[in-house]
């Protein structure tokens, strides 16, 4: 009987924590392309159960990210930044009017800052209007990542290409630490202009509250065992 319930309890132990390990982090993609007018605060989007906070930025350079406010918004294309001209001057948007705006680095260099509730990975960002501008790489456009405010590149191009449209890259080329809970993309440079659609990044997963009450139940019946041969003894 005794050994019966020794085996009962490791085998609740041993299933709780088999349980644990086999949570695997979820790979999370969160799509840009909605209608949003221009503003100075920050975005909101979601996917599923998990969020990101989007904001718009510009003054960067190749060392640190923009800290000055831009307008941001978001259209068919996804993300778009607006800090040319006199859209600023008092706050007024007056003069980001249509969707032919995107994130560049006409005038002023310009990042979109992402904020995670917790620390992620990049994995891929999704880009819409970029141009090839003809067959050497050099003349493409490029984009920066700081990842939370270091520079992990400022001049990586989207794609290898001739022809504008919608490319993906793939962070898992690059190497390297890609998690945090801050990352700002950007352009620096070069007239590089593009618009961000989507961005997919890997969220940990969080076990099962019955995972924990498994590995508890296990523990509390060890913990009454090896407490009633203390008494015992």
């Amino acid at each position: 009987m005794k050994q019966s319930k020794t085996i009962i309890t490791t085998a609740l132990v041993l299933a709780g924590l088999f349980a644990a390990s086999q949570t695997q982090a979820a790979a999370v993609t969160f799509n840009f392309s909605s209608s949003k007018p221009w503003t100075t605060s920050d975005l909101v989007f979601t996917s599923g159960s998990d969020s990101v906070t989007v904001g718009g930025f510009r003054g960067g350079n190749d060392t640190s990210v923009s800290s000055t406010r831009s307008f941001i918004g978001a259209n068919s294309a996804g993300l778009v930044v607006c800090s040319g001209g006199g859209s600023n001057a008092g706050g007024s948007a007056t003069s980001c009017s249509g969707d032919e705006h995107t994130i560049d680095s006409n005038g002023s260099d310009e990042d979109v800052k992402f904020t995670f509730s917790q620390e992620v990975t990049l994995l891929s960002a999704t880009f819409k209007y970029w141009d090839g501008k003809g067959s050497s790489t050099s003349n493409m456009d490029d984009f920066s990542l700081f990842v939370g405010t270091a520079p992990r590149f400022t001049d990586q191009t989207i794609v290898t290409g001739s022809s504008d449209g919608t490319a993906t890259f793939n962070f898992t080329t690059v190497g390297g630490d890609l998690t945090d809970s801050v990352f700002y993309i950007g352009a620096r440079g070069d007239g590089d202009t593009f618009k961000l659609y989507s961005l997919t990044v890997e969220i940990p997963a969080v076990p099962e509250p019955s995972t924990y009450l498994l590995m508890l139940s296990g523990l509390g019946l060890l913990g009454w065992k090896f407490g009633r041969k203390g008494i015992n003894a």
